[in-house]
């Protein structure tokens, strides 16, 4: 095995950061506590959402349930101790412990990861759709395309997961050769090769995230352009609101979105093995629901003024520094999302 690649450095010496105890502890831990901010963020858009930003409901419920799941499923369902930048993993979940394979747990996790990515097309293109009242052309092609993009979300990875081996334990001996500097602990656990060419893997998923991506690029630019149009026959006021609430979408999206982005891109690019930076890319990774469920709670001013008002902020100084109820209500009114 003279040729064998080896991703573990001279110098490097295993710790507790790098264990499984610490990265179980630290995910869950934070796992229980994002649990009430995703279910007062729930209660917020069902029972708190004006009349007025009907329109947009149901496509913010669909992103905090999609980014909810997509949290469980990392940190509890289908929880994976990552060997980065080995294509390979141990499963420690809950589905594991019920008897569920590696396949179907990384079938899954990825089905979960990718619904958020679509989920936020589909507020793009919701927005897109309003402003383009008109636009018949898009209102016959619209639901082929919302179907064909939650397709994608299914068919991407399933090259990869149907020649996956089924059972928690792939080619043990191939991981333990290309990182010795495994601790006794970690060799204690399943250990589960993926791919060897984590190039397949990317290649796969890149696919995916090249096709979503193209997607909110296109829709941007495509609301910029029915802004302009829509425009038109707006007051200068009622125009600047919408620009407004273009800026506090792109925000709410924007911000949890690199919470995925800059983990990853170290995956990309790391060429050694260590376990504490794999279990913080993960945990953040793992997190992405609960960021985004926050920044909702900012951003979205039905939401906000609930909250600060369970806060005891809200009342007279409230009032003084958000300006006269009638601007709060013109604004509402001229706004079918916030």
């Amino acid at each position: 095995m003279s040729s064998q690649i080896i991703f573990c450095s001279a110098d490097y010496t295993p710790n507790f950061f790098d264990s499984p105890e610490f990265f179980l502890t630290v995910l869950r831990l934070v796992g229980f506590l994002a649990l009430p901010f995703h279910i007062f963020g729930g209660y917020c858009i069902l029972f708190k959402t004006p009349k007025e930003m009907i329109s947009v409901k149901w496509t913010l419920l669909n992103l905090h349930l999609t980014s909810c799941f997509s949290d469980w499923s990392l940190s509890f369902l289908g929880t994976l101790y990552f060997f980065v930048p080995l294509m390979g993993a141990s499963p420690l979940g809950i589905l594991t412990r019920v008897g569920m394979g590696m396949p179907e747990i990384s079938y899954l996790l990825e089905v979960a990861i990718a619904s958020v990515a679509a989920s936020v097309v589909v507020i793009l293109e919701n927005r897109f759709y309003i402003l383009s009242s008109k636009n018949l052309w898009w209102h016959r092609f619209r639901y082929p395309f919302l179907v064909f993009t939650y397709l994608t979300v299914f068919t991407f990875f399933y090259p990869i997961y149907i020649d996956m081996p089924a059972g928690s334990d792939n080619k043990r001996d191939f991981i333990l050769q290309t990182l010795p500097c495994l601790s006794d602990r970690m060799r204690e656990l399943p250990l589960y090769l993926v791919v060897e060419d984590r190039w397949q893997f990317i290649k796969w998923t890149g696919s995916e995230s090249i096709f979503l991506c193209a997607c909110l690029i296109i829709l941007f630019i495509s609301i910029k352009w029915s802004l302009k149009q829509y425009g038109r026959n707006l007051s200068k006021k009622t125009l600047d609101l919408q620009k407004k609430l273009i800026r506090a979408i792109i925000l709410q999206l924007a911000i949890p979105f690199s919470v995925i982005i800059i983990p990853t891109s170290y995956y990309s690019h790391f060429p050694y093995f260590i376990g504490s930076m794999n279990n913080i890319m993960f945990i953040i990774i793992s997190n992405h629901g609960f960021v985004s469920t926050i920044v909702m709670l900012i951003v979205q001013k039905p939401y906000r003024d609930y909250s600060l008002k369970l806060l005891g902020v809200g009342g007279r100084g409230l009032k003084t520094r958000m300006g006269p109820p009638s601007v709060s209500l013109n604004i509402v009114q001229n706004n079918r999302m916030l």
